[in-house]
């Protein structure tokens, strides 16, 4: 995980989406280009797999934490 992407701080409330996002990122995929993003059809199977019910806007936020993981990581 780049250290950008760390959370300085967070409410103690909103921890369970980065522990998510953390599930999630551990089974991405990638290219010779680099990290591939994560899309609906597999987070829909991780919720699957791990009995979780992410409701729209937490898939948002999972998203929005994504597409700086890869801006992040990509910049290597």
């Amino acid at each position: 995980m780049p250290g950008q992407l760390e959370p300085k701080e967070m409410p103690e409330c909103l921890y369970y989406l980065w522990e998510w996002f953390c599930e999630l990122s551990g089974g991405r995929g990638y290219a010779e280009f680099g990290a591939l993003p994560l899309n609906y059809s597999e987070i829909q199977a991780w919720a699957s797999l791990t009995h979780s019910d992410p409701e729209a806007w937490e898939v948002e936020v999972i998203k929005k934490i994504d597409r700086a993981y890869i801006r992040e990581s990509n910049k290597k």
